[in-house]
């Protein structure tokens, strides 16, 4: 069942409200008008034109979010169009790499960086379909109970090699043995990775990440810091905005798009759970802190 979102029930109430309010004007002012009772006919008019003003933007935000959903669905569509061609393009070229011994070691050496290319933009697209697709209704269709810290483990586990070849160290502190919680271990991977990648490739090297996992009464709290360059004044507001990123963005990560936060945050509140985040100190680094409920 697609859930109905809490800024889709704020605009019906403000557009039923609204239209109650242009109601009521327009009959005081047909009363005052035909019992020629003209003093209140300026403030009544004025209501008219206010709540009729309301309608009118209300109306204008509601045809551009429609707008927006089929921009996002035509773009959802697109995405899942080009995933299928690269996933083949990227089995081929692995298999040409497993049968190219014979090949010049330049030519292995080109081969293996355009697998890892197409794995970059396989990935990119993923998180493209899924963004639009968590930004329209519910995407987590699997939710079961885990320990989170296993989860967390997992996720290390698949940023080890980006850390190691970033010479960065990730240092894990458990403050938990147990920690249930209900989500889809798929997606909530998705968006701890893309936490601890933002960690690990914005920390100046050679550095340090910490993640560390504290469990509450009803709560479970992930909290991943870096030592990176932090974020700029300006740019704060943007920080979980989609394709926003950083003026230095391009020299710590040249291959990233500006999804993976928003991506993050939109799985996470999928799980009733929060991610926050604050800047350490002036260019220390950044703390994120997801919190989701435990379990019964």
């Amino acid at each position: 069942m697609k859930k109905t979102s809490s800024h889709t029930i704020l605009h019906s109430f403000l557009y039923g409200s609204t239209s109650v309010l242009f109601a009521l004007d327009l009959f005081f002012l047909v009363r005052a008008l035909v019992t020629g009772a003209l003093f209140p006919v300026v403030p009544i008019f004025a209501g008219v034109c206010i709540a009729g003003g309301l309608l009118f933007i209300l109306h204008a935000e509601g045809k551009s979010r429609e707008y927006d959903r089929r921009e996002h669905r035509s773009l959802s569509r697109v995405a899942t169009q080009l995933e299928q061609p690269l996933q083949a393009l990227e089995e081929d070229i692995e298999y040409l790499i497993k049968h190219a011994d014979s090949l010049p070691a330049e030519v292995r050496l080109k081969l293996k960086r355009m697998n890892t290319k197409t794995r970059v933009l396989l990935e990119n697209i993923r998180d493209v379909f899924l963004m639009f697709r968590a930004q329209e209704g519910v995407v987590a269709h699997d939710q079961k109970k885990y320990d989170a810290c296993v989860l967390v483990e997992d996720a290390i586990a698949r940023v080890k090699p980006l850390a190691s070849a970033r010479n960065v160290e990730i240092i894990r502190k458990a403050h938990c043995v147990d920690a249930p919680v209900k989500l889809d271990k798929g997606l909530f991977l998705i968006a701890l990775t893309h936490i601890l990648e933002n960690g690990i490739l914005y920390t100046i090297t050679p550095g340090l990440v910490n993640i560390a996992i504290v469990r509450g009464k009803s709560f479970v709290r992930i909290i991943v810091q870096d030592r990176g360059i932090g974020v700029k004044q300006e740019d704060m507001h943007a920080i979980f905005d989609p394709f926003m990123r950083g003026k230095h963005a391009n020299q710590y990560d040249p291959d990233g798009i500006g999804v993976g936060l928003t991506l993050s945050r939109l799985l996470i509140q999928e799980f009733n759970g929060k991610l926050n985040w604050h800047q350490r100190s002036e260019s220390s680094g950044l703390e994120f802190e997801i919190r989701l409920p435990l379990a019964k």
